[in-house]
């Protein structure tokens, strides 16, 4: 993906199919209200105290259409790596992480992964002088040096595994190599190898030159993925695949590609969903939620469609994942959904998604901090009169910092339908993670109705705490102030609001 701040390149000519309203995300069951008991939740909350329970008062624009009161079906387990969610973190829009509150910021997520140096730049990117080459800025707004160092820090901060992205458009295999050996003898893991970004593409023309074709791609992929291998045999690398949608390259990349690919042990993916103009509106939210939900739902099995056909024992990575919103980082822009609730709400659910194909491994989220909209922490590096202070948390910060916080080293993940007497509960997602001694479950309502769930014993009612935040799903998240936030103690009903995401310390 284009790491500067024009639209994506990765929107494509997408067709999203129409659906009903009821996603086909499973739901962890548990909820959300009828939350009694006020118990307090340090050690599961390791965030600031909020300055009141609550958050202020939260007018919704939209009065839930329904109240549905839901039992629970578990369903199977998955294995899960530890550090499954992840982030990318563009030094061209970013302070350096020496920055003490860049690496504050960075910690609150508790990421798995770190992307090392980013997508588009790290086609052209210099690893010893931290910077491009050929004097490309990309788009820059910042002029932030990224070397191994920095990544050092980074790394001893957060416990993180960096994910390098190889330069190999603008370099060439000894020096990217070089790299990796320079990284593993500064104590830096080397476990996983991208070998460029989104060369499918028809832009930047130098795409095209490098590697005509998906086959071309993937011959000099097996042959750098070869000298890796036997350097670093732990490693694991992944391939380029093309995202759904697009121009004849783009269309056409994968099929081209696997045929030459050997030795390969994961395909990358960038599953974006771009929003169209007027898909949302404040006069109508109910039906703004209903299309957001079906269009990122659409999208989502066209990428799931790609991932279930790669071969077997291939796994997933989604190095970059977000909405594509026109808005950009324009505050007087197009109304769309960027660092409004709705976009901390619908990017959970995303990656809760992402579970449901067993051998998409890891994702990271596009992106950790800058000003384009996309990122969990705002910095203006113009320092400009935004409504968002320097390094707050956006919306999609607030729930994705609860996700990490939740998710963090746990190894299997298990979904949970909801469901009335009558049918499946739509728009509710959330799954129950495990590390062999600890349980943790995650749960999201994206819909316009309060789901009341009936306690299942297997989730202690009683002693398994909750955290939840909710709030007006087109409000401009920029604090405490904007949300809803409540803890307590699990009771035997739980209620989950609309526009809602809720935590269980069980």
């Amino acid at each position: 993906m284009r790491d500067d701040l024009r639209p994506y390149t990765d929107r494509g000519n997408m067709q999203v199919r129409s659906m009903s309203r009821r996603r086909a995300l499973h739901v962890m069951g548990a909820g959300a209200a009828s939350i009694v008991g006020a118990s307090a939740l340090a050690a599961c909350w390791p965030f600031p105290e909020p300055s009141k329970t609550g958050g202020g008062t939260i007018t919704l624009t939209v009065t839930p259409q329904t109240t549905v009161t839901a039992t629970t079906t578990m369903g199977a387990s998955r294995p899960l790596v530890p550090y499954f969610l992840g982030y990318n973190n563009v030094p061209i829009h970013s302070p350096a992480w020496s920055d003490p509150n860049v690496m504050n910021a960075a910690r609150q997520f508790m990421p798995g992964t770190l992307r090392y140096p980013g997508g588009t730049i790290g086609n052209y990117w210099d690893w010893q002088s931290g910077w491009f080459v050929r004097g490309q800025s990309l788009g820059a707004t910042t002029h932030t040096r990224y070397r191994l160092q920095d990544l050092q820090q980074a790394v001893q901060a957060t416990g993180a595994l960096p994910i390098y992205v190889l330069n190999m458009l603008t370099s060439n295999l000894n020096t990217q190599l070089n790299m990796l050996r320079t990284a593993k003898g500064m104590g830096l893991p080397v476990k996983y190898v991208e070998l460029g970004n989104e060369f499918y593409l028809g832009s930047p023309n130098d795409y095209e030159t490098a590697f005509p074709s998906g086959a071309d791609y993937g011959r000099v992929a097996t042959q750098w993925a070869q000298a890796i291998h036997q350097e670093f045999p732990d490693a694991k690398v992944a391939a380029v695949g093309a995202s759904p949608g697009g121009n004849a390259r783009q269309n056409g990349w994968n099929q081209s590609m696997l045929p030459a690919l050997h030795g390969l042990d994961a395909i990358t993916f960038h599953p974006y969903v771009p929003l169209q103009d007027g898909l949302v509106s404040q006069n109508n939210v109910s039906g703004s939620v209903t299309s957001l939900d079906s269009t990122i739902y659409g999208r989502w099995q066209q990428f799931a469609g790609q991932i279930q056909t790669l071969p077997s024992g291939m796994k997933a990575w989604l190095t970059e994942y977000n909405l594509v919103d026109n808005s950009s980082g324009n505050w007087s822009g197009p109304f769309q959904v960027f660092r409004n609730w709705i976009h901390g709400v619908v990017v959970a659910g995303m990656t809760l998604s992402y579970l449901e194909q067993n051998n998409v491994e890891l994702v990271c989220f596009f992106d950790m901090v800058g000003r384009t909209g996309n990122e969990v922490v705002f910095y203006d590096p113009q320092g400009q009169n935004d409504p968002l202070p320097q390094y707050a948390l956006t919306a999609a910060g607030w729930s994705l910092r609860l996700l990490g916080n939740t998710m963090h080293g746990m190894t299997s993940a298990q979904p949970i339908s909801l469901s009335s007497p009558s049918s499946t509960v739509g728009g509710v997602a959330g799954w129950l993670f495990s590390n062999g001694t600890q349980r943790r479950a995650f749960i999201v309502n994206s819909s316009t109705e309060n789901i009341t769930w009936n306690v299942d014993q297997a989730f202690s009612p009683g002693k398994a705490q909750v955290m939840q935040l909710t709030g007006n799903p087109f409000r401009l998240v920029t604090g405490q102030d904007s949300l809803t936030i409540k803890k307590a103690t699990l009771a035997n009903q739980l209620v989950l609001p609309a526009y809602s995401v809720t935590q269980l310390m069980l």
